[in-house]
Formats: structure tokens, sequence, C-alpha cells
């Protein structure tokens, strides 16, 4: 048998790369399938509708009696938002939250999958080599025959093969079929790091809100604790003068009552607070009794949101960020089932030693080598590739509605907060005139009352007001450190 020399294959092989260069010259001219154009916003505004206005702030925006929120900060840090709050113990809670939840394990472990499928993809772009080493003994009949047409030959094959090869193989990417899944692996990768962020704020959001509810219930119970060393005092007092004849039983027993009452408010507000508590440990990732929380009786001060945010800031946010990365992951695999409807040609080559003779194996006899292409032409697939571009397009479409329902959404939650600061922000002017009013008057109505002139009744009733106010005006604190929230966390945690 005549064998080729290694100068032959050489050249065979330069010329077989010339011939496919033409070839793979124009794979890089064609990428089937459609461009990924950012969506437009929904929103034509420049600014939302209900942002607060350099001229028209309320009084109680500029630091008015029962206001929390200090001048307008710069933009928050990115990632760290919370920080603006001030409040060390919740800084600490926000770094053992981010360490010990489960929560953003979980997207990691998404986003490491998500890298390993752009490795996969970037892979068919290179040319994979490969080796087959293989060694079999056999023993065969001493007599075999040899079909000739004209008799038959008797010869003896002892069945021991031995085989040493290195195979190569390549696929041009003339339609761009592996340029589109490499792009929508890396585009389903950012959509994953955007999942990542927006995990991360919902978390420290989350977390934020529960310690704000806290140090809210907390400054009730405080309120609740003055008024009621307040009726113990009263009760203790009308119960001497009872003794002494100067007051009648029924105000001893309606200051007793009273007294009771609120024992119950604070028996409930002990109940919310703990299971507020829970849930700041929940949020953690650890028990309650390793927390460490103490009381301190105040909310922290959120920073109040700027003048004139412009709307194009929601696509920042995370959410959103994924959801366009998404659908620029379905527009290129739109690009990938077209590229189904074309010809596929692989270049493949191979060549390495085989013998009978183990000791012969790497002798020149013993080579063998080959080269050649392979062509692949879709003709009849009963319609398998028209139905999967249909579906990759109709997945695309999907994803573009999404973008656009999330979009519409962030702009609902970002005028929803905006819209609660305000009217937080006025009626908390209002709590604040009527808690004094009720001061007030529970000041005037005490003078009589030590004069005899009135009831404990009307007394009474003039405290339950004022602690009602005041009550209110913690509460109300509490809700706009919420929309605060509300809005930063709509933003994307940054403006």
């Amino acid at each position: 048998m005549k064998t080729r020399s290694p100068r032959h294959t050489g050249l065979l092989l330069l010329a077989l790369a010339g011939a496919a260069l033409p070839l793979l010259s124009t794979s890089g001219c064609r990428t089937v399938g459609p461009e990924f154009r950012p969506p437009a916003p929904p929103a034509t505004a420049q600014s939302f509708v209900n942002a607060p206005g350099r001229a028209a702030a309320s009084p109680d925006d500029t630091g008015a009696a029962g206001s929390i929120l200090p001048p307008a900060p710069a933009a928050p840090a990115e990632g760290n938002w919370w920080t603006l709050l001030g409040d060390a113990e919740l800084d600490r809670l926000e770094a053992r939250a981010l360490e010990n939840s489960p929560s953003l394990v979980l997207v990691a472990a998404r986003i490491a999958e998500s890298r390993a499928r752009l490795g996969l993809a970037r892979a068919d772009e290179r040319p994979a080599l490969s080796t087959t080493d293989s060694a079999r003994l056999a023993g065969e009949s001493s007599e075999r025959t040899l079909p000739i047409p004209t008799r038959p030959v008797t010869y003896r094959d002892a069945g021991d093969s031995y085989r040493l090869s290195l195979d190569a193989s390549w696929e041009p990417d003339l339609w761009g079929r592996i340029r589109r899944s490499v792009e929508a692996a890396r585009a389903q990768l950012e959509a994953g790091e955007a999942d990542a962020r927006a995990a991360r704020l919902v978390l420290t959001a989350d977390l934020a809100a529960a310690y704000i509810g806290l140090r809210g219930l907390e400054a009730e119970a405080d309120i609740l604790a003055r008024t009621r060393t307040l009726r113990a005092d009263s009760l203790s007092l009308l119960s001497s003068r009872h003794s002494a004849g100067l007051a009648p039983e029924t105000e001893v027993h309606r200051a007793r009552a009273e007294l009771a009452a609120l024992d119950a408010e604070q028996a409930d507000l002990g109940r919310r607070h703990a299971l507020a508590l829970n849930s700041v440990a929940l949020l953690c990732g650890s028990s309650v009794s390793e927390l460490q929380l103490q009381p301190t009786g105040r909310l922290p001060a959120v920073p109040r949101v700027p003048a004139g945010i412009p709307a194009d800031v929601l696509r920042r946010r995370p959410d959103i960020a994924a959801a366009e990365a998404l659908l620029h992951a379905r527009t290129a695999e739109i690009g990938v089932a077209e590229a189904a409807r074309y010809p596929t040609i692989r270049l493949t080559a191979g060549g390495g030693f085989e013998s009978p003779d183990l000791l012969a194996l790497l002798d020149r006899p013993s080579q063998f080598w080959q080269l050649g292409p392979s062509l692949t032409l879709p003709i009849l697939d009963g319609g398998r590739t028209r139905a999967n571009l249909a579906a990759a397009q109709a997945r695309a479409d999907a994803a573009r509605a999404d973008h656009r329902q999330k979009c519409l959404v962030a702009l609902r939650e970002v005028e929803d907060a905006l819209v609660d600061l305000r009217q937080l922000a006025a009626q908390a002017g209002h709590l604040a005139q009527a808690r004094d009013s009720a001061g007030e008057a529970l000041r005037l109505l005490r003078s009589r009352h030590e004069a005899g002139l009135i009831s404990y009744l009307e007394v009474v009733d003039a405290e339950r007001s004022q602690l009602q106010f005041e009550r209110s005006l913690v509460q109300n604190s509490g809700a706009r450190a919420a929309a605060s929230l509300r809005l930063i966390r709509a933003l994307g945690g940054a403006w």
C-alpha cells in the first residue's frame, strides 16, 4: 500500500486550508437574527410627577415639629445605601444579613451556573482536539477464508490491535449560530448578576423596614411607659383624696380601669415588639438571642429625597436591568434558531498510528491520517426548525412585555412612595398641632381638677387624647420612614 510522505501531507493540509479560507472569510460577514436594541422606556416625562419641588416644599419638610427627616443628602453610596440612615446598629445588622442570608447564596450559585454556561457556549468557537488510544488482544481462528473472485484464500490473523490517534474538528460559524449562542449566554449572565443585586436590595430594604418598625414600637412603648407613670401617680393621689373624703370612689375605680387598660396596651405592644424582633432575626439569618439588640426608643433618621429626580434612574433598578438583559438573551436566541435553517460545515482531521504489533506501533508504515469537511443541510424535519424559530420569537415577545410591565410597576412604586411622603408630611404637621393643643388642654384640666372644679373623667379623656396624638405622631414618623425606604428601594438604591 502506498503511503504519503510528511511533505505531501503538509502540502495537502495547506491546500485544503487555502481552499477553506474564502469560505471562512464569508462566515464573519453574516450573522442571522435580529440585532438587540435596548427598548425605549414607557415613560416620556423627565421627572416624576410627585417628586418634591425645591420651591414647593411643605413646612414639615424644612424641619417642623414631628419631622424625622434631615436636610437632603447626596446620592446614597451604591450598594450600601443604608449607611445614610446613620445608625451603627443597623449597619451591623445589614452586614450580618449579607453574610448569612441563604437567598444570596442561592443567587450566587445561579450566577456561577450562568458563568459556566457562557464558558460552554464559547468553547464552540474554538477547535476541539481529542485522542483515541486503544489496545485489543484477541485470539482468532487459525483458518479464516478471504473471499476472492477467482479462489478463496486461507490466512491466519492473530486479532491483536494497537491504536494511538489524535483527532481535531472545528465548525466555522458561517451564520453566527455560535456568536448568537455566546451573546445569549453573556446576556443571561448579566441578568443573573442583576438578579443578585435585586436580591441584595430586597434583603437590605426589608431588614431596614423591619428595623424601623421595631424602633417605632419601642418609641410607642416609651410613650406608654411615661403615660402609665402619670396615671399611676394619679391613682395614688385619688386614693389618698378618697381616703380623706375629698374624692368619690367612682374616680378611684375609673383611674384603676384606665391604668389596667394601659397595661393591656403595653402587653399587646410587647407582643408586637417580640414578633418584629423575630422578623429582624430571620432576615439576619440568626436567632433572636444572637442579635443582642438593645432598645433605643427612637427612629433612625431616614434621608429626605432631593427635588427633581430624573425618571431615567429607573434603568438602574436591578429588576429592570435583569429584564432588559433577559430580553437581550431571548433576542439572541432567535438568531440561534434561525441559523438552524442553514447548512452546517464541520472540518475534521485526524492521524496517528495503528498496528497489530505493539513494538512496531510507532514505525512509519503504521502511520495513518484523514482530512475532510462534512456538510449538514436540513431538508425535511417535519417543521421542527420553523416551530423552534417561532417559539424563540414568542419568548422574545414575552420578555419584551415583561420588561415593559416591570418598568410600569417601577413607575407606580416610585409615584406611590412620593405620594405617601408628601401626604404623610402634611399629616405630621396637623398631628403636631393637635398634640400641642391637647397638651395645653390637659395642663389646664389638671389644674382645674386639682382645684376640685372638674371630675377626674375629664382629665382622663384629655390624657387619652394627648396620648393618642403622641402615638399617632410616632406612627406617622415610622410610616414616613417606611415610605422613604420604599422610595429608595423603588429607585434601585440610588438616585
